[in-house]
């Protein structure tokens, strides 16, 4: 099992830090930093909690001050490889063009550990290319890796439409199970998509698997209630 240990250090303001290494990857939008252990950067945290959760999100489990965290409901056995570092230790960030052909691959890997963080960091990312990779990680066996392949689709936003809605119609139920759950965090993400998306989610009310009925329901219901609060609002 990989694990991300997280050091405690006292800020310039006195407030208490919680420290983890970070792999840096450069986007348009400025670096993101990612938790990962063999990460160049460092990313801090105000509280232990929330750099637990990160740290989980990432596809990772963690350790402070000899207690572990292990990711809810299963063990990571294995992690990404190493992101390329500078012979002399010196910190680096990333680039697009060196990360994304080792994260594509990753996501064909045998370990549900390493598909699950390359597919948070090509969702951090934002990268388009990587739809085909995250809509085959739907069928994965492992449902943290669905999970996060449907949270990368969601941050990917409008380009993951057309995708999202093929694998709403999928032969396998778990595929289109997860591609509802990719809806529920568009709805939260980039709610102007939804409209488009929720005439192919409404038949999958009446799915053969009752899993793939009840979340249709839900995101129906959370689709419904968020823009009714928007209308409350108006």
């Amino acid at each position: 099992m990989e694990t991300i240990y997280i050091k405690r250090q006292t800020g310039r303001s006195g407030q208490t830090q919680y420290v983890v290494p970070a792999m840096g990857i450069r986007t348009r939008e400025g670096v993101r930093l990612i938790p990962h252990p063999y990460g160049t950067e460092t990313t801090s945290y105000d509280d232990l909690e929330q750099a637990v959760s990160h740290i989980h999100r990432a596809g990772f489990a963690a350790e402070f001050d000899g207690k572990h965290y292990p990711p809810s409901g299963r063990a990571i056995v294995s992690a990404p490889r190493p992101m390329p570092t500078r012979s002399q230790g010196t910190p680096i960030s990333v680039t697009i063009q060196n990360a994304l052909p080792l994260l594509h691959q990753q996501l064909k890997d045998a370990q549900p550990g390493v598909v699950a963080s390359a597919a948070f960091a090509l969702g951090e990312i934002k990268d388009e290319t990587a739809l085909p990779g995250l809509i085959h990680a739907f069928s994965n066996d492992d449902p943290t890796v669905r999970k996060h392949a449907a949270e990368a689709l969601a941050k990917i936003g409008k380009p993951a439409a057309n995708a999202i809605q093929m694998a709403l119609k999928d032969k396998s139920w778990v595929v289109r199970h997860t591609a509802l759950t990719a809806i529920y965090e568009l709805i939260h993400i980039e709610l102007e998509q939804i409209p488009a998306l929720l005439p192919d989610v409404v038949p999958l009310l009446k799915d053969d698997t009752w899993l793939v009925r009840s979340q249709a329901a839900t995101v129906i219901g959370e689709a419904t209630r968020v823009f009714n609060n928007l209308l409350e609002k108006e």
